[in-house]
């Protein structure tokens, strides 16, 4: 992995592109262009920054201070400006800028790459499996057809990611350079519908699991999710599909029924994941700058900003649910030997007023699993999230699935609780009880959790199937952000202290103000309904949604 991941240091990405392509006509004709570097290495660089964008510090808190704010996964406790949904224009600019291009970095910063130099290492692989296929090299074309797939399952997660939080994007014109063998670059992309971004998305995805079906291999230093293990990446194509053709069940129910019948009843073609070792997560090297992106925003930047959201922690208290101990810490003051106080854990609600600034010492920070790791974890995808969409399904009534829904809900929570405790195993983190609390083990105080839903509760089975799932995936803000706003559940705290934007939780991130001067036509007809940048016209898939508030 290291060979591949210095790469991250060398190669030369686009430089600060406000539409999709500025300045590009000069980084084409550099000498030192990534589209000249092996598309293993592309790979591995694309795998880590783009990560990166959506957890890390890279992309300015994509998920610290947006999705996984707003979701309340997190609540901030100092520079409130975000949970009031106050966010800052130059940060998006720049979230948008790296998931398409990636920025140079200044400041002896690292290079970061985007989705554009994922492109141009597919345009490499193919132009490598054309001349296998020429000269008859059958395992050069099972290799080559292999690197394709999985870089065609990372475009879809990549893409999915970024259509949820905005919406409408350039999707179909994104890439159209003459690097990539167009006659002329095109610097103002249309937007695509969402509608027809996912529809492109499933068929990436069917492809891709069609071309790891053919026992090629990947190079495992430049697979930073995998290593190399090609049968992972076509259960990580199947159980995104799943995920994603979940995700339009409210606007597309035939569609959606379709294709989860279609991958839930033929298991042998389209394998999805079946234990906690299937996971699709980067394990950071844990020296600077690859740290975890939590830890590197408390002990790198400095900063503490965030506690864990009162709502995540009134749901696990609810039922008991050890995990609190893992996704958060007892606060400071409970900790300090000479308040004589027992061990407490507070979440921080999100947005509060101005005059209610929270005491720093009050309220629980990340837990020691995420914020004292610095060699710890992202995740794309969970074996514990897909048996949540199972039991959906299931409720449903989707052909192809074995278990009723409370079984399938348990699964997943046990899944869960032995991935979070072993997970603790491996870093020896800390959980730390509150007084007469025991932890017994996965197994067990999963039971306890089981045996404490509440399936009366308003809101029923389908309620309980998304509460635990939002607590399955703590620290995944993007994937929390979009199904609180294509569910509705869970319930969350109003935005008490807001005043700017004050209509609850936005529909989407805002667009960048740099496509106004950049790309202003397109972007115009994309932002037709949309009202005070982040309200109005909803994302295609939350169209029929809307938001429980506690």
């Amino acid at each position: 992995m290291k060979k591949y991941i210095n790469y991250i240091f060398s190669i030369i990405v686009l430089a600060s592109m406000t539409s999709c392509f500025k300045d590009f006509e000069e980084m084409r004709q550099n000498p030192n262009s990534p589209s000249e570097v092996e598309p293993e290495a592309l790979f591995a660089n694309v795998l880590y920054t783009s990560t990166g964008s959506f957890y890390g510090a890279q992309g300015q808190y994509f998920n610290l201070t947006g999705a996984g704010l707003w979701a309340q996964h997190f609540a901030k406790i100092q520079y409130l400006d975000e949970d009031w949904y106050e966010y800052r224009p130059g940060v998006m600019d720049e979230k948008w800028k790296r998931m398409y291009a990636g920025v140079s970095g200044s400041n002896n910063d690292i290079n970061l790459a985007g989705l554009y130099d994922l492109e141009l290492a597919l345009h490499s692989v193919r132009k490598r499996k054309e001349i296998a296929e020429e000269s008859d090299d059958a395992i050069g074309v099972k290799n080559a057809q292999a690197l394709e797939g999985a870089m065609l399952v990372a475009k879809a997660y990549f893409f999915s990611v970024t259509t949820d939080v905005w919406g409408d994007i350039p999707y179909s014109e994104a890439f159209q350079t003459i690097e990539l063998g167009y006659e002329t670059t095109n610097f103002q992309p249309v937007y695509d519908q969402q509608q027809d971004i996912y529809n492109s998305l499933f068929e990436l995805l069917e492809e891709a699991n069609e071309l790891l079906s053919h026992g090629g291999g990947i190079d495992a230093g430049s697979d930073i999710i995998y290593s190399g293990r090609t049968d992972n990446w076509q259960r990580l194509a199947n159980s995104l599909a799943a995920r994603l053709y979940t995700r339009i069940n409210k606007v597309d129910a035939n569609t959606s029924a379709a294709g989860l019948t279609k991958l839930f009843s033929d298991p042998g073609k389209y394998p999805m994941f079946t234990s906690n070792s299937d996971d699709a997560e980067l394990v950071y090297l844990g020296s600077q700058p690859y740290m975890q992106p939590i830890f590197y925003n408390r002990y790198i930047d400095n900063r503490d900003d965030f506690a864990v959201s009162k709502n995540v922690v009134d749901l696990l208290k609810e039922t008991n649910d050890k995990r609190l101990y893992i996704y958060a810490q007892p606060t400071p003051r409970s900790m300090d030997p000479d308040a004589n106080l027992e061990v407490e854990y507070v979440g921080q609600e999100n947005g509060v007023p101005r005059d209610e600034f929270p005491l720093l010492n009050s309220v629980s920070r990340i837990g020691s699993l995420y914020r004292e790791q610095p060699d710890g974890k992202s995740f794309w995808m969970t074996y514990s999230e897909l048996k949540f969409i199972e039991a959906e399904a299931a409720l449903n009534g989707i052909p192809g699935i074995t278990g009723s829904v409370q079984t399938l809900v348990e699964e997943g929570i046990r899944a869960s609780f032995e991935k979070q405790y072993a997970d603790v195993e491996k870093y020896q983190a800390k959980m730390i009880p509150v007084a007469g609390d025991e932890i017994l083990g996965p197994n067990d105080d999963a039971s306890e959790v089981i045996a404490n839903l509440n399936w009366n509760k308003n809101g029923g089975q389908f309620r309980i199937i998304m509460e635990q799932k939002y607590l399955s995936i703590f620290t995944n803000g993007p994937e929390a952000f979009a199904e609180l706003r294509r569910t509705g559940w869970p319930a969350i705290d109003e935005v008490r202290g807001a005043s700017q934007y004050t209509e609850g939780l936005p529909n989407r991130f805002p667009y960048p103000f740099s496509e106004q001067t950049s790309n202003a036509a397109n972007l115009a007809k994309a932002s037709e309904g949309i009202v005070n940048t982040v309200y109005g016209k909803k994302v295609w898939f939350a169209e029929n949604t809307e938001i429980n508030y506690k």
